[in-house]
This record gives C-alpha cells, sequence and structure tokens, in this order.
C-alpha cells in the first residue's frame, strides 16, 4: 500500500482515520528536511514494515512535531536486533548508508505514559503504543511512510539533521515521480 504524506485533510482509509496532503504539496513539506539515521534492520522495519515507533533517549522537539522526516540507513547494522513478539523483519533487501524513506512525525511522548505492568495487561493485549515500542525510551510515532524506489546514498549523523541539498534533491525528485505514476 501506498502511503502519500500528511497533510490538512482527514480520510478513512481502511476503516481506519488518516491524513493525507494532495500529491502537488510533497514538494512543499520537503524544504529543508531533516533526517534520522537509525540502524538496520530497525529502518527497514519502519520503510517496508509496520513499526511506526521509533525509540530514543531523547524526545522529539516540539518543532518536529507534523514535520516530514527523512529515513537514513545507518552504515552500521544492529547485528543484535530481534523482533518483537509476533512481529518479522521485511524481506528486502537492507541499504546500508542510504535514505531509504520519508515519514512523518505526528507525536511524541515517554514509555512511561504507555506501558502497562504485566498485570494490567489484558489477555492476549500488548503492554505499550506498539509492540515495537521499548520501556524506558521516548516513543517517536510516525506515520504517512513512503519507502523510496531508489535508496539515495548519504552519510549519517546523530540527532535530526538536515540533509545535504543534492540528496534533499534526489529524495524530492523520487517522491515527485511516484506521485506521477500513482
Amino acid at each position: 500500500m501506498t502511503v502519500r504524506l500528511a497533510g490538512a485533510s482527514p480520510v478513512v482509509q481502511g476503516g481506519e482515520k488518516s491524513t493525507q496532503m494532495p500529491d502537488d504539496r510533497v514538494a512543499s513539506t520537503l524544504a529543508g528536511i531533516r533526517a534520522l539515521s537509525i540502524q538496520h534492520p530497525w529502518a527497514a522495519a519502519i520503510a517496508y514494515g509496520t513499526k511506526r515507533v521509533e525509540n530514543r533517549t531523547w524526545a522529539a522537539p516540539r518543532w518536529a512535531i507534523g514535520q516530514v522526516i527523512a529515513i537514513h540507513a545507518s552504515k552500521k547494522p544492529d547485528v543484535s536486533a530481534r523482533p518483537p513478539a509476533g512481529e518479522s523483519w521485511p524481506d528486502r533487501k537492507m541499504h546500508l548508508g542510504a535514505v531509504i524513506a520519508v515519514a512523518r512525525i505526528f507525536g511524541c511522548h515517554h514509555g512511561d505514559e504507555c506501558m502497562l505492568v504485566e498485570s494490567a495487561v489484558p489477555p492476549g493485549g500488548r503492554t505499550g503504543c506498539s509492540p515495537w515500542a521499548f520501556r524506558g525510551q521516548w516513543h517517536i510515532e510516525l506515520a504517512d511512510v513512503r519507502s523510496l524506489r531508489d535508496p539515495v546514498p548519504c552519510k549519517g549523523m546523530l540527532g535530526l539533521w538536515r540533509l545535504p541539498e543534492a540528496v534533499e534533491k534526489a529524495v524530492r525528485a523520487q517522491l515527485s515521480e511516484d506521485e506521477g505514476h500513482g
């Protein structure tokens, strides 16, 4: 399923309320796009799978809420990573050191706000806002994820960092091309 970047008009998709932006507004939301470097396989789980919470020791800045960010796959994978119960890693090639998707940050909260103690979990229920959420971490909530057809090579950094101009241009071009074909 192709997901569009978020905007102001609510729509219903598959019984769930979502927000989408008209295709012609995509490029304007990417001006000065920031990126978040994430190790594989976690980055792949966002770009090609069901992971919609990124766990960090720091909260997303207020200015980032509602903003489109690039998902950058770090050069160094997390070789000890294991998916949560009931989830699996996407069956895709993992591109290292590249922007592989874009997403919108739609919220951020601390794990203490959503994690239940095991005794309070209903049978078959989960302990937090997402099976991908970790206790004791900030949960950066992602929506409207769009994977890139061709990963764009780029050196990563810590925190939310601004994409180099040439990389941003390549990401924008792909998104524009995809929208012209969708």
